[in-house]
């Protein structure tokens, strides 16, 4: 039998292939994001599922919350160890001539937003939050993720998708990664 691999892989958030880490209320599919995972699979790229750090650090049962709350000596420590981890299995697939094409985000996620994550909270009664705002920036795992791809001599580009408009931001992947591959 004939080995056909395509040797490229592309690292994507959680839950782009789980919506069940997604805090409670927020999540757009039953299972996973089928627009995101069919221009990855048309493309012929294997995927590499980033753990969810909000979800391994608080849990199921946490609040939604910006990037306030989570740009934290603790969750900065707990997404570095993520992040190391993950450019270790990109350094093995590299190594053997399996590119890392791109790191795919969560537009707006505190965590892993890349173009744009959230701000507007900065504690205190969750009831009386108001509206988190969208800003230009990385979430705090991207900041961490991309630190240590650059400090293992990796360039690998990264892109996120807006779960509020997935068709069109399904569209703008494929080109992305098209212009990549």
């Amino acid at each position: 039998m004939e080995d056909v691999r395509g040797l490229r892989v592309v690292y994507v958030s959680h839950c782009v292939l789980n919506q069940n880490s997604v805090v409670r209320g927020l999540a757009v599919r039953r299972g996973m994001l089928s627009e995101v995972v069919g221009v990855l699979d048309g493309l012929g790229l294997g995927v590499v599922q980033l753990p969810c750090p909000e979800t391994g650090y608080l849990g199921l049962k946490r609040w939604w919350q910006v990037k306030d709350q989570y740009d934290c000596v603790g969750f900065r420590k707990y997404c570095r160890r993520l992040a190391e981890e993950a450019v270790s299995l990109a350094l093995e697939f590299e190594g053997n001539g399996v590119r890392v094409v791109a790191v795919v985000g969560i537009r707006g996620s505190p965590s892993c937003g890349v173009r744009e994550t959230s701000t507007g909270w900065v504690g205190g009664d969750p009831s009386k939050a108001g509206r988190s705002v969208r800003v230009w920036g990385m979430g705090v795992f991207m900041e961490e993720l991309e630190k240590a791809f650059r400090e293992a001599g990796l360039s690998v580009p990264m892109t996120d998708v807006d779960v509020s408009r997935l068709k069109e931001s399904a569209a703008e992947l494929r080109e992305f990664l098209g212009r990549l591959i």
